[in-house]
């Protein structure tokens, strides 16, 4: 099972300036996901029940699914963006 990620790590250094660096604790955001979550599948499940009453096409469920997988398969994404003005790397942990 794959955990939805906790930390994001931002750092911006420029050769002229003091690096940025921001820790942004992702994990407070749980809860809040959580509960939208838990309502937005009601919601698909409801929505697909109508539609395979009336013979229609439903994956709305599935779709919600897979896009709860495709965020926490961001865990371990790094970003780094290098010009010469300034250097971005982007952490998620």
């Amino acid at each position: 099972m794959n955990l939805p990620p906790a930390m994001l790590h931002l750092e911006v250094v420029r050769p002229s300036r003091r690096p940025v660096r921001l820790w942004l604790p992702l994990f407070l955001l749980w809860p809040v996901a959580l509960v939208l979550g838990v309502l937005a599948l009601a919601v698909a499940v409801v929505a697909d029940v109508v539609l395979c009453l009336l013979r229609r096409s439903h994956h709305s469920t599935i779709l919600l699914i897979h896009l709860f997988a495709l965020i926490a398969a961001t865990r371990g994404l790094v970003i780094r963006i290098d010009n010469p003005k300034e250097t971005v790397n982007l952490t998620v942990h």
